[in-house]
């Protein structure tokens, strides 16, 4: 729906034009007798579009479409108007106006050119609100993120860089644009790059690349620009995340994995761990050479196929007793007239709270 504001001082014409442009239900029409009466309506409701006469008492409708650009009224405005005389026109243009619309003989041509007008204005001045506002979001997500997000061409010439970008280059204000990657990196990191470039632009798909500058570690996205008129890609955005705490965890991990590994193999204690359905998820190499297992083989083994039915009776109960009380059980028992306590402890996803598994830690107390 369009809502305009109807300016002419006379009644008759004010209501004629209202009932035609009101006809087909697409525009809704609020009129006034004079320029001061509009700027009153102006500042109690919004409007889509202004119409307004050209010859009116006391403010005339190019004084009228002055104050309103004075006071940053950004709407399509129309002047509609009996007068030809050309430096009204050119007038009324420079002042701001959008159309200029003569009033004729002939009402329903006249009229029917006014609509289109106003239907063109309208869809005009929404079209580049909305890809201002487009841009305004699209500029406050680039420059609100802690990524580097820049566009290079083929040749690895900056186009555009956000400000995390040229802050992790050093590079001052606008100092970016004409840049070259090369102007900013080693022989070796301009070379891996423009090989990257090259290949999103000559198979126009994204592909990922994870690399390493001055001790930390990034990861970037390499997206292709296609030029739809051409079809061809122009050029390469990319967005690069650093990763180094990502990868500093990592390392830390595998470092306490290696450590918890020597620390597990080499006890004469029997460690392993089951599933719900007791089923052998992993077990040292202690446990592998009391069961007189020689191999890895035993992984979706059950506990039961290599213990009697007493002892996996016991052993199934205590693994659903861990799932059911999510804590650990300890008990003792006997197997061949040698004394064991194992204690059987719930593995707990972090995320879900889900227990996952559960470890058992089996020592002999009498040798």
């Amino acid at each position: 729906m369009i809502t305009i504001l109807l300016v002419d001082d006379q009644k008759e014409l004010l209501d004629i034009t209202r009932l035609f442009l009101e006809k087909g239900g697409d525009i809704t029409v609020n009129t006034a007798l004079s320029a001061q009466e509009a700027l009153t309506m102006l500042n109690q409701k919004k409007y889509d579009a202004i119409v307004s006469d050209y010859e009116m008492p006391a403010m005339d409708g190019i004084e009228f479409l002055k104050i309103i650009k004075h006071d940053d009224i950004e709407k399509p405005f129309i002047i509609f108007t009996g007068r030809s005389r050309e430096d009204v026109v050119i007038e009324a243009l420079n002042s701001g106006a959008d159309f200029y619309l003569q009033k004729g003989s002939d009402p329903k041509v006249q009229f029917a050119e006014l609509k289109n007008m106003i239907q063109q204005t309208v869809m005009r001045k929404r079209a580049e609100e909305a890809l201002l506002q487009s841009e305004t979001n699209y500029r406050t997500l680039v420059e609100s993120t802690e990524d580097s997000i820049y566009m290079v061409d083929r040749n690895g010439r900056y186009l555009f860089m956000n400000s995390h970008h040229k802050v992790r280059l050093g590079i001052p204000g606008s100092e970016d644009r004409g840049r070259f990657y090369e102007e900013l990196h080693t022989p070796q990191e301009s070379e891996r790059f423009l090989t990257l470039v090259r290949e999103v632009i000559q198979t126009s798909r994204s592909l990922s690349d994870e690399y390493q500058r001055d001790g930390r570690w990034f990861i970037r996205t390499m997206s292709p620009v296609r030029n739809t008129i051409v079809e061809l890609t122009i050029a390469v955005t990319v967005v690069s995340t650093e990763i180094t705490r990502t990868r500093q965890l990592e390392q830390a991990f595998s470092a306490l994995e290696a450590q918890y590994r020597i620390l597990v193999e080499s006890t004469q204690d029997s460690i392993y761990s089951v599933d719900r359905g007791c089923r052998y998820l992993y077990m040292n190499s202690h446990h592998k050479a009391r069961l007189g297992i020689l191999d890895d083989r035993y992984q979706d083994k059950c506990y039961q196929d290599y213990h009697s039915p007493e002892a996996s009776e016991r052993f199934t109960h205590a693994v659903k007793q861990v799932f059911d009380e999510i804590k650990p059980v300890r008990e003792q028992y006997y197997n061949d007239d040698r004394c064991f306590v194992r204690t059987f402890s719930p593995v707990i996803d972090t995320k879900s709270g889900e227990i996952t598994s559960v470890v058992v830690v089996s020592i002999e107390t009498n040798h």
